[in-house]
């Protein structure tokens, strides 16, 4: 069943797997490569590779909120974007037990300075890409050829039909993000 915010938003391109999936070895060997820089920056020091990856991807990934709600006939992912993406800056691809997003849109961030002195303060503009991807694993099997996915304002919402009818009433349950 789609909700009104659903009929009512703007649909999102769904690409194939490997679109997505090509995009995401991309943005892992950035975060890989951005973690190193850390690690060299930090001396080279082993044990904290959890925490310059996880640094990395804060650095090249906006976060993003996720409410699933699972029933007996479909799985509803709402997930909430960092700013205002448009429909043709988000794509979706759907497998029967997963569901990647990605976005990039350009962005401009005032950036300023005080001089040495402090007497003097310089700002300019620069253009910064905002970059969202993730990866969410699905807790039953989608029928991918029914899937929808809408935009409305800064939420996206993917409607993703059950390929077999559950048994037992309906319920509300969180996803594992994978990157």
């Amino acid at each position: 069943m789609e909700s009104d915010k659903h009929k009512a938003g703007r649909p999102i391109g769904i690409v194939h797997p490997h679109v997505l999936r090509r995009k995401k070895n991309s943005i892992q060997r950035m975060i890989a490569r951005r973690a190193y820089e850390l690690f060299e920056l930090h001396g080279r020091v082993p044990g904290h590779q959890m925490e310059d990856w996880a640094q990395a991807e804060s650095e090249l990934l906006y976060p993003c909120g996720i409410d699933l709600t699972d029933s007996s006939e479909a799985i509803i992912l709402r997930i909430e974007l960092p700013g205002s993406f448009t429909s043709d800056q988000v794509r979706v691809s759907i497998e029967t037990r997963q569901v990647m997003i990605d976005g990039e849109r350009e962005i401009n961030v005032i950036c300023g300075h005080w001089g040495k002195t402090h007497a003097t303060h310089t700002t300019h503009t620069e253009t910064r890409t905002q970059r969202i991807f993730r990866v969410y694993a699905l807790p039953a099997e989608v029928d991918v050829s029914r899937a929808t996915a809408i935009l409305s304002g800064s939420m996206v919402e993917i409607c993703l039909p059950r390929l077999f009818a559950a048994s037992g009433n309906g319920n509300s349950a969180s996803s594992v993000a994978l990157l």
